[in-house]
């Protein structure tokens, strides 16, 4: 296996890229380089959850009438939302809101059947932002019309809970189409081939949020059906109990109910903890030039554990920022839908929703509006994943940080440890330095006060005439790389360290983890990847048929930044070497076969 270098790119892009002014289309798979990393592989997860969330708000949309008559003329205490009666929708309503769930879920099976490549990109794509664009037309159509032709009567009759959802659902499915758009946009610019780049983790996600929202909407049907709820209703019953909020406005009345959450529950939790654990976040990070070659892989190594604690704190300071935007929005939405019913100050509702957050659910505030409970199903499945989130960075910076320091404190008071001290200075070299020079300095003037000796030089010779280690040792890291690769050993030699060495790579493998190499590891490997070359002036060719043979340690063709382990690098460049051993051998013996017969053909 061999890395696509720019050369065979290039071979490739005249062959799969189509020009048109600007535009310039890609095939279905290529060598190309992926660009635009959010448009091509976020907006098809984002989408993906879209899609079926605003599937399951339109069938909620569908299921319940959008206008209710309040008792008591809204007045409360009696004229609370929940004690509203429905009112028939028109025809036209009911038919075109079928009409709109039926485009919405049409837009997105094409987009499921995108992503398991039974139809082609160019055109599944096009058919989910169309279908998507028409549902949200039809639904902000309905919205509107109802409010011109057949408002609720103020303050005796409101909307109801089916009304925000088909609200919902539009703002919903214009979002997603306009993000694919973004996507589409991006493959005509030629940053990516016609095919969502996704890996098997993240098409598990894809699997496992149409399993947890057909679980939703099976469960809200089936609970509404034994405990003579609204859908609209029992959506918002299943939303807490899934999530573990349960604030108890709404219970099981009877023991079918109460035996179904078992099960339900259960399986709900189970789904939306696989869909928090599929979710993937990636960064780059950009690195700098040094000069000598071992400093140059000392520094790389000191940035991969650099970059996976910058990995760490960026996702942490991500997960917070989303925790506060979710939290105050989300405070000021609930503050303005529940005014009416229970008068919610700002400070109420940013309490209200840090115990939902939380997942605590003290009861003594709950969404009770009509506005109110379908934005809570939308901002509950948003937000709670995102706590969840948080708390696990929290766990790998935060937590992992004060049990650090929890064990460094006992080392150094209750339970001492061995060598702590000497760790102490080992890892702190100036503190160590800064003792070293006062030590010299005290142990000076003591000669001073005991006066001079003087030492024979021959005791500096070791017996077999060279000098101690420690005054070679300074200069034990001054070659360069490629000397000391290029040590004198035949090439039979090295074709049996290389038979060795591809052994003991594949073995690596095997480990549960990935294994990182030492310098003079990556020395003998590099010796070995390279002593089977023609001409040094042939690397390039042989780079682009066979994969990389020079490289540097701090660039984009690291071996470090490779997308693979360092075991699965390094044994694909081993085989490469060995192939060219192979075929340099075989070339060799048939021109001394040709000079053996020459004679008798004279």
């Amino acid at each position: 296996m061999a890395w696509p270098s720019p050369s065979t790119n290039s071979l490739k892009k005249t062959d799969t890229i189509r020009t048109l002014g600007r535009f310039k289309m890609r095939g279905v798979a290529d060598d190309l380089p992926h660009k635009w990393w959010f448009a091509s592989i976020a907006i098809p997860l984002l989408a993906a959850t879209i899609g079926p969330l605003a599937n399951v708000l339109s069938i909620a949309a569908l299921a319940s009438k959008w206008r209710v008559n309040l008792p008591n003329n809204g007045q409360l205490p009696e004229g609370t939302d929940d004690a509203g009666v429905d009112i028939a929708d028109p025809k036209w309503e009911t038919i075109l809101n079928a009409i709109s769930l039926a485009v919405g879920v049409l837009g997105n099976l094409a987009l499921m059947f995108n992503f398991t490549k039974r139809i082609r990109y160019i055109i599944a794509l096009p058919l989910t932002i169309i279908a998507w664009y028409i549902a949200t037309g039809i639904l902000i159509a309905l919205v509107a019309a109802m409010n011109v032709y057949t408002p609720p009567i103020r303050p005796g009759q409101t909307y109801s809970q089916g009304f925000w959802y088909a609200v919902i659902a539009a703002c919903l499915y214009m979002i997603g189409s306009m993000m694919l758009m973004i996507n589409m946009f991006g493959y005509f610019l030629g940053h990516y081939p016609q095919h969502f780049e996704l890996d098997d983790d993240q098409r598990t996600l894809i699997l496992q949020t149409m399993m947890f929202f057909c679980w939703l909407a099976g469960g809200a049907a089936v609970f509404a059906k034994v405990c003579d709820w609204s859908y609209a209703d029992a959506l918002y019953f299943c939303d807490v109990t899934i999530l573990t909020v349960g604030f108890g406005d709404f219970v099981a009345p009877n023991s079918i109910g109460r035996g179904l959450i078992f099960p339900y529950s259960v399986f709900g939790i189970i789904f939306l903890g696989l869909m928090i654990k599929s979710i993937r976040q990636f960064a780059i990070a950009r690195l700098l030039l040094l000069k000598e070659e071992k400093d140059r892989f000392d520094a790389m190594r000191d940035i991969q554990a650099s970059t996976h604690k910058f990995k760490r704190y960026y996702a942490l300071a991500m997960s917070i920022l989303a925790f506060g935007i979710l939290w105050c929005v989300g405070a000021l939405v609930f503050m303005y839908a529940e005014h009416r019913l229970q008068n919610l100050t700002y400070f109420d509702s940013l309490y209200f929703c840090y115990v939902s957050l939380l997942t605590i659910g003290y009861g003594d505030f709950s969404p009770r509006s009509n506005a109110g409970k379908p934005f809570f199903v939308v901002w509950s499945l948003i937000a709670v994943p995102t706590m969840t989130l948080l708390v696990s960075d929290m766990g790998q910076t935060v937590v992992m940080a004060i049990n650090h320091g929890t064990y460094t404190l006992a080392d150094w008071t209750v339970l001492p440890k061995k060598g702590v001290v000497h760790d102490f200075f080992e890892m702190h070299p100036r503190l160590k330095s800064w003792l070293e020079r006062r030590n010299e300095k005290l142990e000076a003037k003591r000669r001073l006060q005991r006066g001079f000796s003087i030492q024979n030089p021959d005791e500096l010779i070791s017996p077999n005439g060279a000098f101690s280690d420690d005054l070679n040792h300074s200069n034990s890291h001054t070659d360069r790389m490629e000397q000391l690769a290029e040590e004198p050993l035949t090439e039979h030699d090295l074709a049996r360290k290389l038979a060795i060495a591809i052994k003991a790579t594949a073995n690596d493998l095997q480990l549960p983890h990935r294994k990182k190499y030492s310098y003079e590891e990556w020395v003998e490997f590099t010796r070995l990847i390279r002593f089977s070359r023609e001409r040094p002036e042939q690397v390039e060719e042989e780079e682009e048929e066979e994969g990389l043979v020079e490289w540097d340690w701090i660039g984009e063709n690291s071996p470090m930044l490779a997308h693979v382990s360092e075991s699965q690098w390094i044994l694909d460049r081993l085989c490469e070497s060995l192939n060219r051993y192979t075929k340099r051998q075989s070339r060799n013996v048939r021109v001394h076969s040709c000079f053996l017969f020459l004679p008798f053909i004279v």
